[in-house]
């Protein structure tokens, strides 16, 4: 495998056509057709599904493909060690994450990171958790927030916490007094929850329907500021939320978190993803440990 077809292997899979590698290249398409077919000889693999309008990767060419992402990243990372680089770029950390995670507590981690490494600069992409999996996957961010049921190709997972869903309301809410909340409680008082195709919808219908209950939100929203303003200014609303979205503004506006009787609803779990096999930055390493740490102290604190 040399670096040619490597390339040119890399410029298919990433436009998913020959004639769109051949214009990203500038070279003819013949030649990138020639060399992905010596590519697949050498191996004894084939790496593409011809189609009739593009080429999409097979199981083997999902594995190099992730090997060529993951060459790249570390080619670059000890370009800058050997040229002794020390700037900016060096200290930028690449994340993204659900907008639930965004919205308090993955800010109030790196507030704190920064702290002590003042030189850290951070970018963080708000997405859905399967896209938050892609761009890790793809190498465009060194770290996914998501809340993924099912194991993922060409990632690994770093670190996975619970993150059941459950109730956010007013202490002066009638169930404020309980233990815990069922699904069949939550029928007398309005509901406000994340919109259609967020994990947290799905378990949450998961969990009505075996209750034999139907509940319309009264506010169904992608925000999760809009549903925990919601709650907060309403002492009969219910907000259904992951606890390390709400729980440090929770403690300070007065408003309580219940665990949610339904085993369908503890089922949620967050990942922290890598690149498969991928050696990270220094600064990155660093930053994934003090994250480990902030959960920790997290789940210490409402255990």
């Amino acid at each position: 495998m040399n670096d040619i077809s490597l390339k040119y292997f890399h410029a298919v899979a990433k436009t998913g056509s020959l004639s769109a590698a051949s214009e990203e290249l500038h070279v003819a398409v013949s030649a990138i057709s020639r060399q992905i077919t010596q590519l697949e000889e050498k191996l004894q693999l084939t790496l593409f599904e011809r189609k009739a309008r593009g080429m999409t990767l097979t199981p083997a060419g999902e594995v190099l493909y992730t090997y060529s992402l993951r060459n790249t990243l570390e080619f670059k990372n000890v370009m800058s060690e050997m040229r002794g680089i020390s700037n900016i770029q060096q200290q930028s950390i690449a994340l993204a994450c659900p907008e639930g995670m965004a919205w308090d507590f993955l800010p109030h981690v790196i507030a704190k990171f920064r702290l002590e490494y003042p030189s850290a600069r951070f970018s963080l992409q708000v997405v859905d958790s399967s896209r938050a999996t892609q761009l890790v996957r793809e190498g465009r961010v060194d770290a996914a927030f998501t809340f993924n049921l099912q194991p993922e190709q060409g990632v690994e997972v770093s670190l996975q916490v619970p993150s059941p869903i459950v109730a956010l309301l007013s202490k002066n809410h009638p169930l404020a007094s309980q233990q815990d909340i069922s699904v069949r409680d939550l029928t007398e008082y309005p509901i406000a929850t994340s919109g259609s195709g967020t994990t947290l919808s799905y378990l949450f219908d998961i969990a009505c329907h075996i209750e034999g209950v139907q509940i319309i939100p009264a506010l169904s929203s992608d925000s999760a500021g809009s549903i925990y303003t919601f709650a907060s200014e309403s002492e009969n609303a219910i907000a259904l939320c992951g606890e390390l979205t709400v729980a440090r503004r929770a403690k300070r506006d007065g408003l309580v978190i219940r665990p949610m009787r339904e085993p369908a609803l503890a089922q949620r779990s967050l990942q922290v993803q890598i690149m498969s096999r991928r050696k990270l930055p220094t600064i990155v390493r660093y930053f994934l440990t003090h994250l480990t740490e902030s959960l920790k102290n997290q789940s210490e604190r409402h255990a």
